[in-house]
């Protein structure tokens, strides 16, 4: 049988107006707090060790709650960038040998390509004097290092690199670097730029010794290491060099737990313990959601700790 198309138009047109979107209710749950010790404006306070229990009413498909610690933050939910201060660390070792200056550590937010001509004429500042190194197979770590003068805001990349130099003539030193860190530290919240553990895969080698392969870097996800040649082995010059670190990149903060699920009851109750003294937003979310709508609403405390 054949249609028309005319009939189809019609047909197509029957079929959109008898669609419908699949909508859904405003949240209805009620939430009250109302164990506190004493009430100063619209505080509510607490001892250490107290219990806050909130009462759960009414209906929603999902409740979350977020209890206003560091990375658990509703206000900071959509949070991608914070400019806070980017910090370096490791720890070092040099074994063998006694030639001296062997190691450089060099940064840089200048670098424009990652081929052997721009590595060797970046702008690269030397911060070998800011990061305490081994003298001897004794570790040395170089504690926080701060690196904020290299960089002017959150969206700059800064790249790190550990540069070696061998001598011919003289038992070449081996360096291990364990423990390294960058990190973009806030006020009440520290977010890793970059690890040995996530990055190994990321560092970039460059060298004018290539043979054996002991006498380039070789990174790992504990250690970057460089191991020195004989006496007899020709002059080093090695380089290896970190991904660009956005130094204000920072995780969105999450929610501390959730309170119900769709598939879950609804709960008559709740309980959180904090554990440090100090003042807190507490915010509890409850939504539904489906496939064309989404209704949401919001319940928050101020709540303080007190010793």
């Amino acid at each position: 049988m054949k249609y028309s198309i005319y009939t189809l138009l019609i047909a197509i047109t029957f079929l959109l107006a008898c669609k419908k979107d699949l909508t859904t209710d405003q949240p209805t749950v009620e939430i009250s707090l109302t164990n506190a010790r004493s009430v100063i404006g619209d505080t509510l306070v607490f001892k250490l060790g107290d219990t806050c229990k909130f009462t759960l009413g009414g209906y929603s498909d999902n409740v979350v709650f977020w209890a206003g610690l560091p990375g658990n933050k509703y206000e900071f939910r959509s949070r991608s960038l914070a400019f806070g201060t980017p910090r370096l660390s490791f720890t070092s070792t040099a074994q063998f040998g006694t030639q001296n200056n062997t190691l450089q550590v060099l940064a840089t937010n200048k670098l424009p390509l990652k081929d052997s001509a721009s590595v060797v004429n970046a702008a690269w500042v030397n911060i070998t004097p800011r990061t305490p190194i081994a003298t001897s197979a004794t570790a040395v770590n170089t504690g926080p290092v701060n690196l904020s003068d290299l960089v002017t805001g959150a969206s700059d990349s800064l790249f790190i690199a550990f540069k070696y130099t061998g001598l011919t003539g003289s038992t070449q030193r081996t360096w291990t670097i364990t423990n390294y860190l960058v990190n973009n530290v806030l006020s009440d919240y520290t977010f890793t730029l970059s690890s040995l553990a996530a990055d190994n895969a990321f560092w970039t080698r460059y060298g004018n010794v290539w043979s054996p392969a002991s006498s380039r870097w070789v990174a790992t996800t504990t250690a970057l290491t460089i191991v020195g040649g004989a006496a007899t082995a020709p002059s080093n010059t090695s380089w290896i060099i970190s991904k660009p670190l956005f130094v204000g990149r920072i995780a969105p903060d999450i929610p501390t737990a959730t309170v119900k699920n769709i598939t879950a009851s609804a709960p008559s109750s709740y309980n959180y313990k904090y554990t440090a003294i100090g003042k807190y937003k507490i915010t509890f979310v409850s939504y539904n959601i489906t496939a064309d709508d989404s209704q949401m609403a919001l319940k928050e405390f101020s709540v303080k700790i007190i010793p």
